[in-house]
């Protein structure tokens, strides 16, 4: 345990350590976010230059979404993204309580590679304002490469105890590139459950310390269940994620110093989705603690198919609106620290019931809290339907 609460210490203190000068920097170089109405001048003024139809109505409705703030200083995803990156890899490398072979180790370094190309991405679109097109594209890039690595999806319990679904039906992992594996269609599954948490928890990011506290409290949830299982690589990444978010949390929590950007906003899904999976899968809890914005996501997108009507499903993606649950409370009146200590709460307490309770009553947690953040969604929804 030891081992554990020290990686996640100094990954917090690090990452309040490390904040501060990420704002500095980010100043530096022009990653601010401009209040709504200096996004809207902006986005006229290319509008004017030749802006496309698409690029043009994509930026307009993302510009209309954010809340009516000053501008922000972003890049904030660098103070926790790094520290996680740095001491997840060092402990792996020197620790004998978190003991994996060389060849694993290997693995790892691609995945950690690959959440370094997602947050270079994301500090260029801070800056540059990258199409959501593009974004999408680096997605898709990024989940492939999860896909190909040996942290496979074999597996899983069917639910109500009917059994254990093979995914495993073939593999393929060529002699020449040993760190190459590919599961079929367990790995297609993995595809198609990257993209959704990448962009469901993107999609929680519009209230200060939302989208950050609600994963630090998941990653908790996720420690608990490694560590009780022994699954010593998940639990260092699990602790390692929470303590450097709950550090980078003193500067983001309402009213916010700073935000998480793109920077921080695509590699936080990418690397829940890698802990899920990582030692064994994780999939059952992991579907519990997101209920809510994995429901909402869902929720979103029918909503926008219906009255957008867009033709393809990359559009439908990358519509922007104020359709999230979390704008529907503000439009009830709740004030931004109530929207996130409302959601800290409701994620900590479906996440310590999926922990505690027995083995065999975890898939009624899972459909129960389905249903409740289907049912809360819908109800609030409902509510602020008119405003």
């Amino acid at each position: 345990m030891d081992i554990y609460l020290l990686s996640g210490l100094v990954s917090l203190v690090l990452a309040l350590l490390l904040t501060p000068w990420v704002g500095i920097l980010a100043k530096r170089f022009g990653a601010i976010q401009e209040s709504p109405q200096e996004a809207l001048k902006k986005i006229q003024e290319q509008r004017e230059k030749g802006l496309s139809d698409r690029d043009y109505e994509s930026k307009l409705q993302a510009a209309r979404r954010r809340l009516d703030k000053p501008p922000m200083i972003m890049w904030g995803g660098l103070g926790y993204v790094v520290p996680f990156l740095v001491v997840s890899g060092v402990v792996l490398l020197i620790s004998k309580n978190v003991n994996i072979p060389v060849s694993d180790f290997s693995t790892y370094m691609l995945w950690f590679s690959s959440i370094v190309i997602l947050l270079v991405v994301g500090m260029i679109d801070d800056v540059f304002e990258l199409t959501g097109r593009v974004q999408f594209m680096f997605h898709i890039v990024a989940a492939i490469v999860l896909v190909l690595l040996p942290i496979d999806f074999k597996g899983f319990t069917i639910p109500f105890g009917l059994g254990y679904a093979n995914m495993n039906w073939w593999q393929v992992t060529p002699e020449v590139i040993p760190w190459l594996s590919f599961v079929f269609p367990g790995d297609l599954l993995l595809f198609l459950w990257v993209l959704p948490l990448i962009n469901a928890i993107k999609w929680v990011a519009g209230n200060d310390g939302l989208m950050e506290g609600d994963i630090g409290i998941a990653a908790i949830i996720l420690f608990l269940v490694s560590f009780n299982f022994n699954q010593s690589t998940s639990a260092l990444l699990s602790i390692t994620l929470a303590g450097a978010l709950f550090g980078f949390l003193y500067y983001n929590f309402f009213p916010s110093k700073i935000i998480s950007g793109s920077t921080g906003k695509t590699p936080l899904g990418f690397i829940i989705a890698g802990i899920a999976l990582i030692d064994t899968s994780k999939i059952a809890i992991t579907l519990i603690v997101f209920a809510l914005p994995l429901v909402d996501a869902f929720w979103v997108l029918l909503r926008r198919f219906f009255y957008y009507k867009p033709k393809s499903l990359l559009q439908l993606m990358l519509i922007s609106n104020q359709y999230h649950f979390h704008f529907h409370l503000r439009k009830l009146g709740f004030t931004e620290r109530q929207v996130a200590l409302f959601e800290y709460a409701y994620i900590l307490f479906w996440g310590l019931l999926g922990v505690f309770v027995p083995p065999e009553y975890k898939s009624w947690v899972l459909l129960f809290a389905l249903l409740t953040s289907a049912s809360l969604i819908i109800s609030v929804t409902a509510k602020t339907y008119d405003q």
